[in-house]
């Protein structure tokens, strides 16, 4: 009996999975037609911040009762959760930054990179609230609460968060047919693959989202030089 319950919770958590990220996707995909014929810089940009804004507030909603509880634990811990969590950060930094670097080696077109540096320069503004807030928040929701309750084995979690974190940050280039960027879901998979242990250890949402973002912002700071 405990073993179809097990496996019904298991089913039900996947399945919310797959849904919350089928939602993200009909989400993204509807707010870009709505700005494919806007070549305007300024009404794009505002235009693709109230869609990142449109997105997140239905994030918010859908995760609320955790974000709530959680963000008043993470007020009261978050030195302690930081300081614990920097040498997951820091590892996974490190792992991302050699596997790249190797990869670069043999292949040296990452599109997902690509298309940042083309958003940086065209639509500033909303790039960078897009790297600070927007996907720090949307990702760290979308890849890590369902597979967690999904997955009580600390290792088949993380793998598979750390995998889906990263097959989302190259699926753009695979729906293209250019099956080559699947080399790129080793060192954005070993980045998610990190953000995922934060949000075990502590479990508090809010640390990967802060490490996120913080990694973004170091990003964010190597473009610009």
């Amino acid at each position: 009996m405990n073993d179809n319950h097990n496996i019904l919770n298991i089913f039900k958590s996947l399945l919310k999975e797959f849904l919350i990220i089928l939602l993200y996707f009909i989400l993204s995909l509807s707010l870009t037609l709505l700005l494919v014929n806007n070549h305007n810089n300024t009404l794009y940009t505002l235009s693709s911040i109230l869609c990142g804004l449109i997105l997140l507030i239905v994030f918010l909603y859908i995760f609320r009762k955790v974000i709530i509880v959680k963000f008043t634990d993470f007020k009261k811990n978050k030195k302690i959760y930081l300081k614990n969590s920097f040498r997951y950060y820091l590892a996974g930094l490190v792992i991302m930054f050699i596997s790249l670097n190797i990869i670069n080696l043999f292949y040296n077109s990452s599109l997902n990179e690509e298309a940042n540096q083309v958003l940086l320069k065209a639509y500033p503004i909303y790039y960078i609230l897009n790297a600070l807030v927007f996907a720090p928040i949307i990702e760290e929701l979308m890849t890590r609460i369902y597979l967690k309750d999904a997955f009580k084995n600390k290792y088949i979690y993380i793998i598979s968060s750390g995998f889906i974190f990263g097959f989302l940050h190259i699926l753009n280039a695979l729906l293209i047919g250019n099956f080559y960027e699947l080399l790129y879901i080793i060192p954005y998979g070993m980045m998610g693959l990190f953000l995922a242990l934060m949000y075990y250890k502590t479990d508090n949402i809010w640390t990967s989202i802060t490490y996120h973002s913080l990694h973004n912002f170091i990003c964010l700071i190597l473009s610009f030089i």
